[in-house]
């Protein structure tokens, strides 16, 4: 039985090809979120994309775990500080506009 809002480990690692030790090995890291519905691991469908970028790091890019948890860390902060950067930009033009 299937949840609308997640897709199992198997289901997703045989579409994409991948390993399902993969999928854990992230799991491990704390680089995505397993869920256990029904008996069986699942990845959040709002996670999937995060999951597909890390697939391409490690199988295109020949990046190993360890090396996509820093990379993922570096552009979660980069996120942080483009958001932190562009709210500090609007309270500076609404105090230039005063």
């Amino acid at each position: 039985m299937k949840t609308p809002n997640v897709i199992t480990i198997a289901e997703f690692c045989t579409y994409h090809k991948i390993p399902e030790s993969f999928i854990l090995d992230l799991e491990a890291q704390e680089l995505v979120t397993v869920r256990r519905d029904f008996e069986q691991p699942c990845i959040p469908i709002t996670d999937i994309q995060t999951v597909e970028k890390l697939i391409r790091f490690h199988f295109e890019m020949d990046i190993n775990i360890e090396g996509i948890h820093a990379i993922s860390n570096l552009l979660d902060k980069m996120e942080r500080l483009q958001s932190e950067v562009q709210s500090l930009q609007n309270k500076l033009a609404f105090y230039e506009n005063k």
